[in-house]
């Protein structure tokens, strides 16, 4: 025990991820308990003047210009062994605990990590304490501590709408903490702060029904895209598969045809049908090259309807969309005409690849 000048001590850097300073008539209340009694109860600190245990003690002291204070000192050698008293010498000495319900679900899933209590599970650690225990160390049901940890899920956002008191326990343990983070960010995204601050459970459930229909709707047309694309890379491939093996024939017989007209020179009217062969071959040749660069712009078709996919979609991602949905908005019109116009363009491509041609297709259009 040594009594310690105030200035010296320094704050847990963990206390306010835990705890809330008092406040209001509380905060006044115990002003004035100090004032009159001076500190009673020694605080805790480590070895490095690190406050465990009497934070508020501490600061009561600096607004009233006490200059020291009693301390215990204790030695520690490790951080979970500070962490746990700071948790439960705050709760011993507290009472009520001021802590919003998101510090409260950090309380509970410190002192479960501490104590080894595995999440879902009540059985007894190594030290014998069960989730019912911290449960009734915290003075709340064990349903309680669930939905408080429940918050503890939730990403920064929404937490800190939880901490400002603009978010309520109840909506986002029940409802929001169910989301994964993804669709937590897309709430947001698609409602906006103020309006989840402002909403009823029920509205929110609401909120949460729409986003995950829209959400499963997207899901349908995007497997329904890529389906198509495997598709169109799957015709492309073997069209040019044959287009290069007819080129490889033409050269063959370019080749043959060539060789004949040099033996046959004196023959011009041979030589002339054998050269206007060559260059209908060659004319051949070229064409079938052409069809082979318009395959591989076809092939790009995928990513294009990709970038349309995603155009088209981003109205029904960020805003409110039963509308869309129940009156076959534009939108969503504008994203069954493209998929229609691939399934055109497939059925095309069926059409001619059985014969050992392609279709040609302006890319531009499509």
């Amino acid at each position: 025990m040594q009594e310690i000048n105030v200035n010296e001590l320094k704050p847990h850097p963990k206390n306010d991820y835990f705890f809330d300073d008092m406040v209001g008539q509380k905060w006044k209340e115990f002003l004035d308990s100090i004032k009159t009694s001076g500190v009673i109860e020694p605080i805790v600190v480590t070895q490095n003047k690190t406050i465990v245990s009497g934070h508020q003690r501490v600061r009561a002291c600096k607004e009233l210009r006490i200059e020291n204070i009693m301390a215990d000192i204790r030695i520690y050698d490790n951080e979970d062994k500070i962490l746990k008293d700071l948790i439960e010498t705050n709760l011993r000495q507290r009472g009520d605990i001021s802590s919003s319900s998101l510090k409260m679900g950090r309380i509970i899933c410190e002192l479960e990590r501490i104590y080894n209590i595995k999440n879902g599970n009540n059985q007894h650690t190594t030290n014998g304490l069960t989730q019912e225990d911290i449960a009734n160390e915290l003075n709340i049901s064990t349903k309680d501590l669930q939905r408080y940890k429940k918050l503890t899920t939730l990403i920064p956002e929404l937490q800190e709408m939880v901490d400002r008191g603009n978010l309520t326990t109840s909506v986002a343990s029940r409802i929001i903490a169910r989301l994964s983070p993804t669709d937590q960010k897309q709430l947001i995204l698609t409602y906006g702060k103020d309006e989840i601050e402002k909403a009823t459970q029920k509205q929110t459930q609401k909120m949460v029904d729409e986003m995950t229909r829209i959400k499963n709707v997207n899901a349908g047309l995007q497997l329904k895209v890529n389906n198509k694309e495997s598709e169109i890379n799957n015709a492309v491939t073997n069209a040019t598969d044959k287009l290069n093996k007819q080129i490889a024939q033409l050269n063959s017989e370019k080749s043959l045809l060539e060789r004949k007209v040099k033996l046959n020179q004196g023959d011009s009217d041979k030589y002339n049908k054998l050269k206007s062969d060559i260059d209908f071959l060659t004319q051949q040749k070229t064409d079938l090259s052409r069809q082979i660069t318009s395959a591989t712009e076809l092939a790009g078709l995928t990513v294009r309807l990709q970038n349309v996919l995603e155009k088209e979609l981003a109205p029904i991602k960020y805003k409110r969309c039963m509308d869309i949905l129940n009156q076959n908005d534009v939108a969503m019109q504008n994203f069954i005409d493209v998929v229609g116009i691939v399934e055109k363009w497939l059925s095309d491509m069926k059409k001619y690849l059985p014969n050992g041609n392609i279709i040609d297709v302006n890319c531009k259009e499509i």
